[in-house]
């Protein structure tokens, strides 16, 4: 099987950007900035309740103010 045909036969990799609260800013450029990329979806995680998120991307949400997800 040739490398494209591996690259066919794999499913798209997708990513999900989620933003954090309050980032409103780094929500609206990062929407602009994938706009045509139809691999990528960008989410404001509008949730109240932090509890939610599993620790490590309550981590990266807080500190970083966004995750990127790989979703297959």
């Amino acid at each position: 099987m040739t490398l494209p045909e591996k690259q066919a036969a794999q499913p798209a990799k997708r990513w999900l950007i989620v933003v954090a609260r309050g980032q409103a800013d780094l929500y609206a450029h990062l929407v602009q900035a994938f706009s045509r990329d139809q691999k990528v979806q960008v989410i404001l995680d509008r949730r109240k309740d932090e509890s939610r998120n599993p620790p490590q991307i309550a981590h990266r949400l807080r500190t970083h103010g966004a995750v990127i997800i790989r979703q297959t």
